[in-house]
């Protein structure tokens, strides 16, 4: 039996569908007159060829809105009550076919599209005030002729979401039910929430709170009421790393929304300041110990940070004015290491971010081209001012709240639209934001959009994190699955067999392949690159995706090892225990159906747990 939703769709696509043929017979009979034989109009009187050649330019301007109406007719209905009582149907779109009752966003009477159903009055071009009743607002989404978004706003109820393709379609054929129907409900939320300010999305990994965000983008985008705000251009989609940006760029082209900026911070601020030849490290240092030590007095100097700073072009000259005041002796000469290694880190960035915004009060880029000059074609450097119209941080709880302000010193200020996804407490980094308050940022409750783990691992799966000491709640109903393996391996080439014999039962599934250190990935990757379905990452790259085998490589007894130093705070000894207590969790979690576990040493017998 069909819900009324879905015969409320089935109507609006059968609107639709006559609609297009309507318009298809009208640009069929405007193109006879475009492409209309010239034979004998060097013969017709000169006021008639001035005639003739408007007719002609008249009906390539309309084929073109046509060919537009075609594929997109109408953006938005609204059923009125006029002043004779009638009820009648106004459709609005990018231009009038009013054959069919649709108007031009530019129309007089299309103000009324901004307006909450009810009483409303508009002036007609004359200056007569015309007053009449909005009853219902039907807002849609239409791309290629199909309904994409289709939404619905009463005198007594306020919107409401009836069909959203991109959830229920595309989603479902890769997540469970009760995450589609939970991101429907928050997708209503979305939709409701305005564009301004700030929203966030949070939710356990699992929970569709990226999707969520992207369709976030989707809407402010295509719906006319925003769209002139909010150009793709204008837009950044700020992720973790390569493997998330390579996703976000094939799934956002698949909503309708091309020419976003999708980047990394570290792509980013390299840009920014113009150190393309130097290369990003995440943690730089020859062991654990010395990399935490590196970092907390990096951090350190951050917060410590003077506003009144020198201007040099030596990056390392600046970083190391301020460094020097905190670093030991040991850092300093690693220091000179990183310089002669040409790499910085994502406290070198920020600091030097902030060195350069504390002095222009502002960020430009620069944009090289090419153009004739006298004959000649002359390199030149144009400049602009780095602004978006709305910046969607992913993951954003392992960003610094230096990083993040920065991030919203490029904001416009008109509407200072920015989208936080992620989760508070998967926080797996030093120094990251723990509290809106870091940076100031008022978050309503109606902006503040929270979904629920739905688990997709096995029984199996969650028991064995629970017995590692984890505080997880198994619900009811979950797949058995084979059992966790843990495997003593005495080097990666043992390890990589093991996980030969694994790919012929994943072959139409996939596989992640997680380290706890990108470096002990090195040849896994040259083994298994060429294999589609596995994938390769660190546990911090793998933060937000899930694969049906997860093999964890590499376990030794150092590997969560945190040691004690007399520089560093007892503070911080505990928030990195923490974190890499939530590291490993990160990885244990992203395992959907099977779970391998291959090293030297079995997790229980890991020192932190």
């Amino acid at each position: 039996m069909k819900t009324n939703n879905e015969k409320l769709l089935n109507i609006v696509k059968k609107h639709v569908s006559n609609v297009i043929d309507k318009i298809q017979e009208k640009l069929s009979s405007v193109e006879l007159i475009a492409h209309q034989s010239l034979k004998g109009f060097g013969r017709l009187p000169p006021e008639d060829q001035a005639v003739f050649m408007s007719l002609r330019g008249h009906a390539y301007k309309r084929i073109s809105e046509l060919t537009h109406l075609k594929n997109s007719p109408y953006f938005m209905k609204c059923k009125i009550i006029d002043e004779q009582g009638q009820i009648k149907d106004y459709y609005f779109a990018k231009h009038e076919f009013s054959e069919e009752q649709i108007y031009s966003w530019i129309a007089p009477v299309s103000v009324i599209r901004f307006e909450n159903p009810g009483k409303v009055s508009y002036k007609i071009p004359n200056g007569e005030i015309r007053n009449i009743t909005i009853k219902q607002k039907e807002t849609y989404m239409i791309v290629d002729g199909k309904v994409l978004l289709f939404t619905v706003e009463k005198e007594d109820r306020p919107r409401e979401l009836i069909y959203q393709e991109h959830f229920t379609k595309q989603k479902s054929q890769f997540m469970l039910p009760e995450i589609v129907a939970q991101m429907e409900k928050a997708q209503d939320q979305v939709i409701r929430a305005s564009h301004k300010g700030p929203l966030v999305i949070s939710g356990p990994a699992g929970s569709g709170k990226t999707t969520l965000a992207l369709h976030r983008v989707a809407y402010l985008t295509q719906v006319p009421d925003t769209a002139l705000m909010y150009p793709p251009e204008s837009i950044m989609v700020m992720v973790q790393d390569n493997g998330t940006k390579n996703y976000f760029s094939t799934l956002l082209p698949s909503l309708g929304i091309n020419d976003v900026k999708i980047t990394t911070f570290s792509q980013w601020a390299f840009k920014i300041l113009g150190l393309e030849e130097y290369s990003y490290v995440e943690r730089y240092g020859p062991s654990e110990e010395n990399k935490d030590l590196y970092e907390y007095q990096k951090l350190k100097t951050l917060k410590e940070l003077s506003t009144n700073i020198f201007s040099n072009k030596n990056i390392y000259t600046v970083l190391n004015s301020q460094y020097s005041k905190y670093f030991s002796v040991e850092s300093l000469k690693l220091f000179d290491k990183q310089k002669k290694d040409k790499k910085l880190d994502r406290f070198d960035l920020t600091l030097l971010l902030k060195i350069r915004f504390n002095k222009d009060k502002k960020f430009e880029m620069k944009r090289e081209y090419y153009t004739p000059v006298k004959g000649k074609v002359v390199r030149k450097i144009e400049k602009s001012l780095v602004l978006y119209s709305l910046i969607i941080i992913d993951e954003f709880q392992n960003y610094l709240p230096e990083q993040l302000e920065i991030l919203k010193n490029c904001l416009n200020e008109n509407t200072k639209s920015i989208v936080y996804v992620g989760d508070m407490a998967q926080q797996v980094k030093l120094g990251t934001i723990r509290d809106w308050t870091d940076i100031q940022e008022i978050v309503s409750e109606d902006r503040n959009i929270i979904l629920n783990k739905v688990y997709r691992n096995t029984e199996n799966i969650l028991s064995f994190i629970k017995n590692l000491g984890y505080a997880i709640e198994l619900p009811e109903g979950l797949k058995k699955g084979p059992d966790v393996i843990e495997k003593i391996t005495e080097s990666i080439e043992e390890e990589i067999e093991h996980i030969k014999k694994l790919i012929p039962k994943y072959k139409n599934g996939s596989i992640g392949i997680l380290s706890k250190e990108e470096s002990g990935l090195e040849k896994f990757r040259e083994e298994f690159n060429n294999i589609q379905n596995i994938h390769i990452l660190s546990m911090l790259e793998a933060q937000g995706v899930e694969f049906d085998l997860v093999c964890i490589v590499g376990i030794t007894k150092e590997s969560f090892k945190i040691t004690q130093n007399v520089d560093v705070s007892p503070l911080h000894i505990a928030e990195r225990k923490r974190m890499q207590k939530d590291l490993l969790y990160v990885g244990l979690t992203r395992a959907i159906s099977e779970l391998h576990i291959l090293g030297k040493e079995k997790l229980k017998n890991v020192l932190f747990i």
